[in-house]
């Protein structure tokens, strides 16, 4: 135990290693393992998110919150609009490819963050009026969220494309 009960915590549900997540599924770089370009841009319904949005979106809130803990402006995500950035179609396998290196980068800078942050720190205030460590734990659940909708947006794109895994 490093004597950071709290951070140690969150740590575990944004970057579990070898140990499985709590709610047994994968982290949000796992989820995206085998996805590639046609499916990460199919949309399943009018209306509704494609798994290459949800990405960009996570990886925006990820960046959103890492800014605010560090005091720093939200503005200047390189993808637009911010929360859920517009795909230009045709998408191609190196557009996904540079979207998925975005979207690992931002989990990694609020990863390491989040490993640089004292306990006393995960208890200050925030922008927001939450704390430092409720911004994390949001976060956390946050991914959970939209990677069980991922998971749901995968299995429905191998349904329809007969392929079972």
């Amino acid at each position: 135990m490093s004597g950071h009960p709290v951070r140690d915590e969150i740590l575990a549900l944004l970057e579990p290693g070898d140990r499985p997540l709590w709610h047994g599924g994968p982290t949000f770089d796992g989820v995206l393992d085998g996805v590639g370009a046609e499916m990460a841009s199919w949309q399943p319904g009018a209306g509704r998110h494609t798994i290459w949005a949800l990405s960009l979106h996570m990886a925006y809130w990820k960046y959103a919150v890492r800014r605010r803990i560090m005091g720093l402006p939200e503005d200047g995500f390189p993808r637009s609009p911010d929360n859920f950035p517009e795909l230009v179609h045709p998408l191609t396998e190196e557009d996904w490819s540079r979207d998925r290196a975005l979207c690992e980068q931002e989990n990694d800078a609020l990863i390491a963050l989040v490993k640089t942050l004292e306990e006393t720190r995960l208890q200050e205030p925030c922008p927001g009026d939450y704390r430092v460590a409720d911004q994390l734990f949001g976060i956390a659940m946050h991914d959970a969220h939209h990677v069980a909708q991922i998971l749901l947006i995968k299995r429905w794109w191998e349904d329809l494309h007969g392929i079972h895994g």
